[in-house]
């Protein structure tokens, strides 16, 4: 897959992100019933922030800077969220977002040694 096409895919992903998390609690939560979706809070930030890490690390991103990047937009999206109409900031979302980004870092690490293992023999 050529760079554009990661990176495509990686402003995809935010955006994504970035638009469920600013829905207003109601519709939000309207969303959620009718998908039923239940308490997908928590798992939506790991699996976002997982992508997001890891397509940051495929597109050439230090692991520092992704991690440190992940955190910015996540931190970000807690801080908007005090103005969103009933949605609220926890330290528990800031805390799967640290999770999220380690285990996307890790999966592109360990897939990195894999191929390493493979063209090495």
């Amino acid at each position: 897959m050529s760079k554009t096409w990661r990176i495509s895919l990686l402003v995809f992903i935010m955006l994504l992100f970035v638009c469920g998390a600013m829905l207003p609690g109601e519709l939000r939560a309207s969303i959620s019933k009718a998908l039923s979706l239940g308490g997908v809070d928590a798992y939506a930030h790991v699996f976002f922030c997982s992508l997001i890490a890891l397509l940051l690390g495929w597109v050439g991103v230090s692991p520092l800077v992704a991690f440190v990047l992940v955190m910015v937009l996540g931190g970000l999206i807690e801080l908007v969220q005090l103005w969103i109409p009933h949605r609220s900031t926890t330290w528990n979302d800031m805390l799967d977002n640290v999770i999220g980004a380690f285990l996307g870092l890790f999966i592109l690490w360990l897939g990195r040694q894999l191929l390493k293992r493979e063209c090495n023999g």
